[in-house]
């Protein structure tokens, strides 16, 4: 069931708006009352959504929100402890065969300084059946400055450029990046912004980042999903959110605080 935004606060699934008790049909990823937990501590509450295909979606919130969690099982890195997970139509928990559909770039890639951007993309394009050809990627991620450099010579903007490369090197169908910004500065977060927009663009259809940054979020995604303290606060477009929170929210970041306010109280 596609969800345009809802409140989440202690009720049930019907009256918060989430997701069906079976991840949805013809989703590229469904969450159904997720749990994860490490030892007493709740790191995902009864998460509930859907990606439809085509979508650019933000996962917003706080470091200890859960945000690199939920993208942990999406990757079959964990496995939820309850509910249920789809991602391309397969359970990450029992059925790998959609790794190689998928694209990541971690929040920071480890490189060996010595090697170049080119060497790294050789050596993916021998893991992949089938992949982009460097031509292809040296014009579509800007890299032709670099590409031939060892990466411990170039600067850590150029670095996240080549790991955004590597991730979309397969030509994923679905795209995960873990806070794919961070350590940048304004002026290359927003090359990369750029950059991520083209890509999407060209034919990546559904893509899904975290992010602390509020107008990051207002600048690339069609979607966002509010996180705090593993819940789900509200999801919509950000237009929605912005709605949502009322009169006094002129911004992402007035609505996230809002929101999260309004749920606490509900939840009290």
């Amino acid at each position: 069931m596609q969800v345009e935004y809802s409140i989440a606060v202690d009720a049930p699934a019907a009256e918060i708006g989430a997701a069906d008790a079976a991840p949805g049909r013809g989703a590229v990823v469904a969450f159904a009352d997720v749990c994860k937990s490490y030892g007493r501590h709740r790191a995902l509450n009864r998460v509930s959504f859907d990606i439809p295909a085509g979508e650019i979606v933000a996962l917003v919130g706080p470091n200890g929100a859960g945000k690199t969690t939920m993208l942990e099982i999406m990757m079959g890195l964990r496995r939820a402890d309850d509910g249920a997970v789809s991602v391309l139509g397969c359970d990450p928990a029992i059925d790998r065969s959609y790794v190689s559909r998928i694209g990541v770039q971690i929040q920071q890639t480890k490189f060996f300084g010595s090697l170049s951007g080119r060497d790294y993309i050789r050596f993916f394009q021998r893991v992949y059946p089938r992949c982009l050809s460097i031509d292809a990627m040296v014009d579509e991620f800007e890299l032709r400055a670099f590409i031939d450099r060892p990466l411990g010579k170039i600067s850590g903007g150029e670095r996240q450029r080549i790991a955004l490369a590597l991730a979309m090197i397969n030509e994923p169908e679905f795209v995960i990046l873990d806070e794919p910004t961070v350590g940048l500065d304004p002026i290359m977060r927003r090359e990369f912004w750029a950059i991520i927009r083209k890509a999407h663009a060209s034919g990546r259809k559904t893509l899904l980042f975290s992010t602390h940054h509020m107008e990051e979020a207002e600048a690339l995604a069609s979607r966002v999903i509010m996180l705090t303290a593993g819940r789900i606060v509200a999801q919509g477009s950000v237009a929605q959110l912005v709605s949502l929170a009322g009169e006094a929210a002129n911004n992402l970041d007035d609505a996230y605080n809002i929101l999260v306010s309004k749920s606490a109280g509900g939840a009290a």
